[in-house]
């Protein structure tokens, strides 16, 4: 696998010549457990237990919570507006509708989009999407200073809406949400950036600045190896 600081090159490379001015300001790339200290001040904060997670052979965070555990992760952030992705994919999931989840929280209220094997939503009696989220998919959360909430997957706009409930915190989030739920779900990086609100025209998603990706399958090929199913 690149080492991240190759991978940070050729990104700002790509977006030098397409004229983008925006980065992704943290990069996740599930090489290690959220809140490993070796991340250095990459790491993140869990929320109940980081034993839920397990990182594959294949460079995942395979995360597998049983009703009586909860583990999400987060970063602490301090802005009205910003934009999350990550590509994951769905196996089961079950109890409340924030059993497993990403988003952006605070200042004002939380932009959580629910994460199902059959579709995605957004969260507190938003609207849905139908999808199968076994396969991965690229899923994208905006949400801006007004807390409107965009969603995209694989760089299609599919939802809209906005921000339901307050946890009271100011955080990038995701992971499983729920004491009482369960789930599982595989991981293959989480990014976000804090300046603002980018449609995957304005800010590329992170899979296509380091590989030929299918967005609807799986990432193949990675400088010459195959990476993740």
């Amino acid at each position: 696998m690149l080492k991240h600081s190759v991978l940070t090159f050729l990104f700002i490379l790509l977006l030098a010549t397409r004229g983008i001015a925006v980065d992704w300001e943290h990069v996740y790339e599930c090489n290690n457990i959220p809140d490993d200290k070796a991340l250095g001040n990459g790491v993140w904060e869990v929320f109940g237990t980081s034993e839920i997670g397990k990182i594959t052979k294949d460079g995942e965070l395979h995360i597998t919570d049983t009703a009586d555990k909860v583990g999400f992760f987060m970063r602490a952030i301090d802005t009205k507006a910003a934009t999350v992705e990550a590509r994951v994919r769905v196996l089961s999931q079950a109890g409340a509708s924030y059993s497993l989840l990403m988003g952006i929280e605070g200042p004002a209220g939380d932009a959580w989009m629910d994460l199902f094997p059959d579709h995605i939503a957004i969260d507190n009696g938003g609207p849905t999407h139908v999808l199968d989220m076994t396969k991965y998919h690229i899923l994208r959360v905006t949400k801006d200073a007004k807390n409107k909430i965009v969603v995209y997957v694989d760089d299609k706009q599919v939802l809209e809406g906005v921000i339901g409930g307050n946890s009271g915190r100011k955080d990038i989030i995701f992971g499983s949400g729920s004491t009482g739920g369960s789930s599982e779900s595989y991981w293959d990086y989480v990014v976000y950036t804090t300046a603002g609100v980018f449609s995957p025209n304005q800010l590329p998603n992170y899979a296509s600045t380091v590989a030929d990706v299918d967005v609807s399958g799986k990432l193949p090929i990675m400088w010459g190896k195959i990476k993740r199913q």
